[in-house]
C-alpha cells in the first residue's frame, strides 16, 4: 500500500498546482448539530449548508492520482478488477455523446477506482468531454457528526461527480452518519469512531428509483341505439317494431408504467494518514427499484338500446322490438414491470495506525415488485323492451382482469476493501 498523504501534504499540492479556493469561506470547527437538520455538502452552491470550495482538475490522470485507487493495488495476490466496464471503445460510436453517456461514465468510474489500463483507450476522450474538471472540496481543522445531524454528500446532477472531505480530524458521534450519494474521498489524519448503535456511520448509497404511473381507465362503451317503434293499421302491423342494439364493449385499462431503475452506489475512499480508532459501521447499499404501476380500469361496457314499442294504433298490432344486450367490458390494462435495483458501490478504507472496530456490510438493491393487473370493466346493462313474449337483452360479460407485472432484477453487490484486502459483510442490513 502506498504511503498515506498528510492533510497538510494534500492541501498543499491542491493550493501549488491545482488553484484551490474558497476553503476559508469554510469553518475550520465544524459541528453538524450547530445546524439545523441534515448537513448538505455538494458542489451546488444552491443547496449546500456550506458553500463548497473547488479545485481544478485538468486530466484523469491527475484525478486518480488525488483521489482514486492506484493501479498498483491490483494485480496479483491483490485486489482484482470489480467494476464493470464500457462497451469497447469506438471513437466513432461515441464522437457525438455527452461526457454523462453511460459508458464515459463505467469508463471514469473504472479508471479511478480500479486498474486503469483496462479503459486506457478510453483516456484521451474522457480528458476531451470530462476535462478540465472543477470538484468540490470541503475542509478543516475538526468536524463532529452528531446523531440527529447527519451530513449528506452529493453531486447536484447525480452524475457522480466527486465531492471530496479533508480534515485533520474526524469525529463520529454515536448514531452520527456520513451518507454519499455520489463518488467521493474521505482524507483525514485522524477519524474516531464511537460505540456500536447499530447504525451505520459511513453509507455510500445509491437512490431509490420512482414507482411507475398508473394505467388510464378504459373508456366507457357506446351504448347500443334504441329499435324504432312499430305503426299498425287498422287491418295489422303495417311496420314492425326494431331491436335495440346491442352496447359497445369497454376499452381495454392503459398499461401500467415501469418503475424507474434505481440508482448504482458509487465509489468511496476513505483515508487516514495517522489512525482509525472506535466502532465505525460503513455500509454501501443500491437503491431499490421503483414498483411497477397499476394496470388500468376496464371501461364499463355501453348499455343496450331500447326495443321499439309496439305500433301505435287502437290495436297493438305490432309486436315491440327486442331490447339490446349490454357491451362487455373492457379487460384490466397489464401491471408495469418493477424497476431494476442499483448495484451497491465499493467503499476502499485505508489507515495507517489504530485498532478500529470495523464493521461492513454490502448489499444490493431489490428490483421493484410488479403492478397489479387492472380489474376488467363492469358489463353494460340491457335495454329494456315491453315485449311479452321473446328474447329480452341480457347483462354485459365482466372484462378480463390484467396481468400482473414482473418483479425488476435485484442489483449486484459490491465490494469493500480495508487496506487491500477484500472484507466480506458481518452482518445482515435491516432495510
Amino acid at each position: 500500500m502506498d504511503k498515506i498523504r498528510t492533510v497538510a501534504e494534500t492541501l498543499a499540492i491542491l493550493h501549488q498546482n491545482h488553484h484551490l479556493i474558497g476553503v476559508e469561506r469554510q469553518p475550520k470547527q465544524l459541528k453538524t448539530l450547530d445546524f439545523d437538520g441534515k448537513v448538505i455538502f455538494s458542489n451546488d452552491p444552491e443547496t449546500a449548508t456550506v458553500p463548497p470550495a473547488f479545485f481544478t482538475v485538468q486530466t484523469i490522470q491527475e484525478l486518480k492520482a488525488l483521489g482514486g485507487v492506484p493501479d498498483s493495488e491490483y494485480g496479483p495476490g491483490k485486489m482484482k478488477p470489480h467494476h464493470p466496464l464500457p462497451e469497447p471503445f469506438s471513437a466513432e460510436r461515441l464522437a457525438n455523446v455527452s461526457g454523462n453517456h453511460i459508458d464515459l461514465c463505467k469508463a471514469f468510474r473504472a479508471y479511478i477506482y480500479s486498474d486503469s489500463a483496462l479503459v486506457k483507450d478510453y483516456e484521451e476522450m474522457l480528458n476531451a468531454k470530462r476535462f478540465p474538471m472543477k470538484v468540490a472540496l470541503y475542509s478543516g481543522e475538526k468536524m463532529t457528526i452528531s446523531s440527529d445531524n447527519p451530513l449528506v454528500v452529493e453531486d447536484k446532477d447525480d452524475y457522480g461527480e466527486p465531492v471530496v472531505l479533508v480534515y485533520e480530524q474526524i469525529i463520529i458521534e454515536p448514531g452520527g452518519q456520513i451518507i454519499y450519494r455520489t463518488n467521493g474521498r474521505i482524507e483525514a489524519n485522524t477519524i474516531v469512531g464511537n460505540e456500536n448503535t447499530g447504525k451505520e456511520n459511513v453509507v455510500n448509497r445509491g437512490n431509490n428509483g420512482t414507482d411507475g404511473l398508473d394505467g388510464a381507465p378504459g373508456n366507457q362503451g357506446a351504448n347500443g341505439s334504441d329499435g324504432k317503434d312499430g305503426t299498425d293499421s287498422k287491418n295489422g302491423c303495417l311496420i314492425s317494431a326494431t331491436s335495440g342494439t346491442d352496447g359497445a364493449s369497454g376499452s381495454v385499462g392503459g398499461l401500467g408504467g415501469d418503475g424507474a431503475a434505481a440508482g448504482n452506489a458509487n465509489d468511496l475512499t476513505i483515508t487516514t494518514s495517522q489512525s482509525l480508532t472506535g466502532t465505525v459501521n460503513a455500509a454501501t447499499i443500491g437503491g431499490n427499484g421503483g414498483n411497477g404501476g397499476r394496470g388500468g380500469l376496464g371501461g364499463r361496457g355501453g348499455n343496450g338500446g331500447n326495443g321499439g314499442n309496439w305500433g301505435n294504433g287502437t290495436i297493438k298490432w305490432c309486436p315491440a322490438g327486442e331490447a339490446g344486450n349490454g357491451g362487455t367490458g373492457g379487460n384490466g390494462g397489464n401491471g408495469g414491470r418493477g424497476g431494476k435495483g442499483g448495484d451497491s458501490g465499493n467503499i476502499y478504507i485505508n489507515y495507517s495506525d489504530g485498532s478500529p472496530v470495523l464493521q461492513v456490510v454490502s448489499i444490493n438493491g431489490l428490483g421493484g415488485e410488479g403492478g397489479k393487473g387492472g380489474w376488467g370493466g363492469i358489463g353494460g346493462e340491457p335495454g329494456n323492451s315491453t315485449r311479452v313474449l321473446g328474447v329480452h337483452g341480457l347483462q354485459g360479460a365482466y372484462g378480463k382482469d390484467g396481468l400482473n407485472g414482473e418483479f425488476g432484477d435485484d442489483g449486484n453487490t459490491g465490494k469493500i476493501y480495508v487496506n487491500g484486502h477484500e472484507r466480506e459483510s458481518d452482518r445482515k442490513l435491516n432495510r
